[in-house]
């Protein structure tokens, strides 16, 4: 995603796929998903890919959230590039669970769809850490809300989707309460955040913003010393700095670092490294 990627809250739109030609008037057997209101082509796919529709799936993820008994949640919209790409965040603050370290979490579903076949329909799975409504993704694999060979969706099949989500939610706590018991020093995070930018899991710019919460941690929560609170420095830039307006950025980050972290609290060697002395800049202790 380019610095300058665009990003909006536009999703009611609809898209049609177009037949597209050779230049001597032949069926390519390729098309080209467009949308109806200003033309702009989304995609270009065969004919065995199928549009679902952004107001169709909100739809039928929404009277499956009824379903269930799941009615209240706020919802933010995101729509990436010229409209390729949609992310509906659905916090449930009701369905929460509460970590060992004493922090309490909500679930966080993101409904996802594409036209360019970069995204299935599908929940991805996330938290939302209560006390600062830092958002936070999870190791848990994306749902899928389509029968394998078939783009039609339902209530019955998505609410399916759902459970296993949620399940999904229950599950994922497990890893947070593992960083909480990795004790680092104040300098052993600094290097941490080093080594992630020299292998490439975050930029020198959003290092220095995970960096300067780490010096002066916002909460008192946040105080302590480990990967837990390190991470939630990183929650905290992600979303407060950049997630409304590079949210693919954001959820790639927050993806990356705890990949990172999660195998550190697993692999002693791993977690060695990640703390091994690194060439600091001067202003590391500002």
């Amino acid at each position: 995603m380019s610095q300058n990627a665009k990003q909006s809250n536009t999703i009611d739109f609809t898209v049609a796929s177009e037949a597209l030609f050779t230049a001597d008037g032949a069926n390519s057997g390729w098309l080209a998903n467009r949308r109806t209101d200003n033309g702009a082509v989304l995609g270009v796919t065969s004919d065995r890919y199928g549009i679902i529709q952004n107001a169709d799936l909100i739809s039928c993820a929404e009277d499956a959230f009824a379903k269930r008994g799941m009615t209240n949640y706020t919802r933010k919209t995101v729509s990436t590039g010229a409209g390729e790409k949609m992310y509906v965040s659905y916090d449930f603050k009701d369905n929460t669970k509460k970590l060992k370290v004493g922090d309490e979490v909500g679930m966080r579903l993101t409904l996802q769809n594409s036209f360019d076949r970069t995204l299935r329909a599908s929940f991805a799975i996330g938290m939302l850490r209560l006390r600062c409504l830092n958002g936070m993704t999870t190791l848990e694999k994306e749902v899928g809300m389509t029968k394998k060979h078939h783009l039609n969706i339902n209530v019955d099949f998505i609410a399916k989707s759902l459970d296993k989500a949620v399940q999904g939610f229950d599950r994922a706590a497990a890893v947070f309460d593992r960083l909480a018991e990795v004790a680092v020093t104040q300098e052993q995070g600094i290097y941490i955040l080093s080594h992630l930018e020299e292998d490439g899991v975050v930029s020198g710019k959003v290092r220095e913003g995970i960096q300067a919460v780490w010096n002066a941690p916002k909460y008192r929560e946040d105080e302590g010393r480990n990967l837990w609170n390190l991470y939630n420095a990183m929650t905290q830039h992600v979303t407060h700095e950049i997630a409304d307006t590079r949210f693919e950025l954001a959820n790639r980050v927050s993806d990356g670092v705890l990949h990172e972290f999660a195998r550190a609290s697993r692999d002693g060697s791993r977690l060695a490294k990640l703390m091994m002395p690194i060439a600091l800049p001067d202003f590391v202790n500002n």
